[in-house]
């Protein structure tokens, strides 16, 4: 070009191409996508790999693991009984450290004690159970001839243990009614 403006431009094919590089890359890193459609370049898509579904699905299920959604969240298995009382637990081996869960069966009508080696327990239900504090200990009744599962701690000590249930009678005392041995292992 000269001084006066008349003549032609010079063309640099080779600066074209240098800069229009540039821009794109330019483009690129600050994720202009106006510019890179301008120029006739598509976005690069990114790809999902099968691998990605598979590590979600082993992330799920690792966090339901941990906090108990597989295994250990239903009820212990007993059948409302009416007539008879009895105790129902979810192993009668249980490692030391790990919930005893366990459920009750009898009469409505009947404040129970639960004792547990011969000392009054409060089983944990959540806000499906309330228990009356009684010079004996925690009294419960039950709803529908059957408890919820009620959740206490297994004994430290290894070896035989007594669960048992209690009825409260009128005057203070407690009968007991019957009793499940639980082995706890180390």
């Amino acid at each position: 070009m000269s001084f006066f403006g008349t003549g032609r431009a010079r063309n640099n094919a080779e600066l074209e191409a240098g800069n229009r590089r540039s821009r794109l890359h330019f483009a690129k890193d600050i994720n202009d996508v106006r510019t890179m459609a301008a120029s006739g370049e598509r976005p690069a898509q990114r790809r999902r790999t099968p691998w990605t579904l598979l590590l979600v699905a082993a992330a799920v299920l690792l966090f339901l693991g941990f906090t108990g959604g597989l295994a250990g969240g239903g009820d212990v298995a007993l059948d409302p009984d009416c007539q008879s009382p009895a105790i129902g637990v979810e192993s009668s081996e249980v490692s030391s450290g790990t919930p005893l869960r366990f459920r009750l069966a009898g009469p409505d009508e009947v404040d129970y004690i639960v004792t547990l080696d011969g000392e009054p327990v409060r089983g944990d239900a959540g806000s499906e159970v309330s228990y009356e504090q009684t010079p004996a200990g925690p009294a419960l009744r039950l709803q529908q001839c059957v408890s919820p599962t009620l959740v206490i701690a297994t004994p430290a000590s290894p070896g035989p243990h007594v669960l048992a249930m209690l009825q409260l009678e009128s005057d203070g005392t407690t009968t007991e009614l019957v009793r499940q041995t639980v082995t706890v292992t180390a």
